[in-house]
């Protein structure tokens, strides 16, 4: 399913939208530029998007789009225009935020969308296991023996596994990110009518969120920049694609691997199992070389300190990453129709399910 959602779609708009502005001043007191703020769309259950205009001509819109419409993100749809229409006839229904109707703005349904603009989109999958407790333990394993090609090792914090760019949001390349779904909602709460249903606590305490976030970079790369490009099988094929470059069993190499290394990368491995700082060793040209060779031979990173041997060991009954994934997908849980059919009734706007 898609998740987040960040475009800039061509509109024939009266006069610009914002929800306030930061003028800026130069020595003389002169004005240098004029930044709007974005303003805030209350939907479903107190969920919130973005919108804003600084201009006529196009408008951005942000956000979780599908906890937006439904006020959850447990399943939802993989029709980016679709998702991105539903959300702006949402909008439309919002008093004072939109200066006219859609029709006059130029957008007449999905097919109009054509030509939006994608700065970032979040494709997502979820996935069980038993119990809560082995979704934490399988992160935390996946947290030692996990390596993204060309990116490194992931960053773990506080039960969320980050690959490429760190613990924060990027909003030029890819990330992967996997977590507990179980205890992502304890911070960012269901409705009250979810939270009170034992049937949907127990299954998102035991799913574990795989999201592959595209952003500026990675979508002009693979020609998606343009909403246009999009087909419903897009974002099912770029997650899968960006999960393929996962390795899960990229742990200490064998000994034979290593003495098959050239003997420069086989003296600067033997030097980082020590523990010495490889950046002071050599130059920096060198370094970035030597780093990135090591990584497309034995998976490890010489700017990370080597990990424990222990620490590499899964727990008993972990399963593999990729076993896992394909053998234990979540699906559409049993109770989704009833939980649809609550949720429109208490307003929410329920979105057709991928």
């Amino acid at each position: 399913m898609i998740d987040w959602l960040t475009c800039r779609i061509p509109v024939m708009l009266p006069r610009p939208i914002k929800g306030g502005e930061t003028i800026i001043l130069d020595a003389a007191g002169e004005v240098r530029r004029v930044v709007a703020h974005v303003l805030p769309v209350l939907g479903s259950f107190e969920a919130r998007c973005v919108i804003r205009a600084p201009g006529t001509a196009e408008l951005e819109v942000s956000g979780n789009l599908v906890k937006f419409l439904q006020g959850h993100n447990l399943y939802g749809p993989d029709s980016l225009s679709g998702l991105l229409w539903a959300a702006l006839e949402r909008i439309q229904g919002v008093e004072g935020v939109l200066p006219c109707p859609l029709a006059q703005m130029g957008l007449t349904g999905p097919h109009s969308l054509s030509e939006a603009i994608v700065t970032r989109v979040d494709c997502t999958h979820m996935f069980t296991l038993p119990t809560k407790s082995d979704v934490l333990a399988w992160l935390r394993a996946a947290s030692s023996t996990g390596f993204l090609s060309h990116r490194g090792r992931g960053v773990w914090r506080e039960g969320t596994l980050v690959f490429g760019g760190g613990e924060k949001k990027s909003n030029v390349s890819t990330q992967i990110v996997l977590y507990s779904k179980g205890q992502e909602v304890e911070d960012h709460k269901l409705p009250e009518l979810m939270r009170a249903d034992t049937d949907v606590i127990h299954w998102v305490d035991r799913c574990l969120r795989a999201e592959v976030r595209l952003c500026r970079l990675s979508l002009k790369k693979y020609g998606l920049r343009r909403l246009g490009n999009w087909s419903e099988e897009t974002p099912d094929i770029m997650w899968r694609q960006e999960m393929a470059k996962l390795d899960f069993n990229a742990g200490k190499p064998s000994d034979e691997t290593v003495l098959k290394l050239p003997m420069h990368l086989r003296q600067t491995y033997a030097a980082w199992m020590t523990g010495q700082d490889m950046r002071q060793m050599m130059s920096k040209a060198t370094f970035y070389r030597r780093r990135a060779e090591l990584r497309g031979l034995v998976q490890v990173d010489i700017a990370l300190p080597p990990e424990d041997p222990v620490s590499m060991a899964q727990p008993a009954g972990v399963v593999p990453l990729r076993r896992t994934l394909e053998a234990v997908p979540a699906g559409r849980p049993a109770w989704a129709n009833d939980l649809d059919a609550r949720l429109r009734a208490a307003g929410a706007t329920v979105l057709q399910a991928a």
